[in-house]
Formats: structure tokens, C-alpha cells, sequence
């Protein structure tokens, strides 16, 4: 008998998802590839900016933007303008050397953070710190213009 309650409720959530028109959990994060190859492929592909995250799972300001900023519907929206990139500094340091994103600790510039490249690869704009959803839609505002405007 419970095992035919179960079922039914899983029914009733499916239809209810249905009916409702509920996306999947993807669909209300930011989705981060986490290779820089992948990211310039898909962005060459796609034509559109890159939007590389450097953190740390150990970062406060990270897990903030994490918690606060990352989950926002107005970013996801407009993350989805972006090939959306997270490198952790500690299990990619060769990226994070690379593209100047290592934490202080590492002799870099700090995290969390972000940088905007072309789908060439070149540099667009580049932030470093905790940005709360309106900064950073301003942020990435501000480098989608720049992606676009005529070198």
C-alpha cells in the first residue's frame, strides 16, 4: 500500500510539473563548463563572450556570490548571453596563472574573480571582489557592449 501512495505521489508531482510548466533544477542555475578549451570552442561556435569565474571552495566572498549573486534570476538570464566558465584555483592553477585570476594567497590579484574574454580569447573586461546581482548585470552589461562594439 505504501509503495502505491508513493507512486501516486510521484505521478501527481510529474503532472503537477506538467501542468505548472516547472523547468528542471539546471535550468535555474548558472550552467559552468570548467575547461577553458571547451569554453573557446563553444564560444567560437556560439560567437559570444566568455564569462570565467575564478574561485575557491575555501573563499568567503566566493561563497557569497555563490549563495547571493549566482543564483539570481536575472543573472542566470543574463548568464545565458555568456559561454559560462568556473575555474577553482586550487585543482586548475595552470588556468588561473595563465589568465591572472589566482587568489593572493597563490601571489595573484584575489577572488572571487571574473574575467571576460572574447571568443579570440582577448581580454574584454576584467573584476575582481564580491558584485551583488546588480553589479554584476552591470559588469556583464558593460562586456557584452564592449564584445560588440567594432574593434
Amino acid at each position: 500500500m505504501k509503495f502505491l501512495t508513493f507512486i501516486t505521489a510521484i505521478l501527481f508531482t510529474i503532472n503537477l510539473n506538467q501542468c505548472t510548466g516547472s523547468k528542471t533544477p539546471e535550468a535555474h542555475s548558472i550552467q559552468w563548463l570548467n575547461s577553458i578549451d571547451s569554453a573557446l570552442v563553444t564560444a567560437r561556435k556560439l560567437n559570444r563572450p566568455i564569462m570565467i569565474d575564478f574561485m575557491a571552495l575555501w573563499c568567503p566572498p566566493c561563497k557569497a556570490m555563490e549563495d547571493s549573486t549566482f543564483n539570481q534570476p536575472a543573472v542566470i538570464e543574463k548568464s545565458h548571453q555568456f559561454v559560462t566558465l568556473r575555474i577553482d584555483v586550487d585543482n586548475q592553477p595552470d588556468v588561473a596563472v595563465k589568465y591572472n585570476g589566482n587568489a593572493r594567497k597563490y601571489g595573484g590579484v584575489g577572488i572571487p574573480n571574473l574575467l571576460f574574454l572574447s571568443p579570440d580569447n582577448e581580454k574584454i573586461k576584467h573584476v575582481i571582489g564580491f558584485h551583488n546581482a546588480d553589479q554584476l548585470i552591470a559588469v556583464m552589461d558593460s562586456a557584452l557592449q564592449q564584445f560588440s562594439e567594432p574593434q
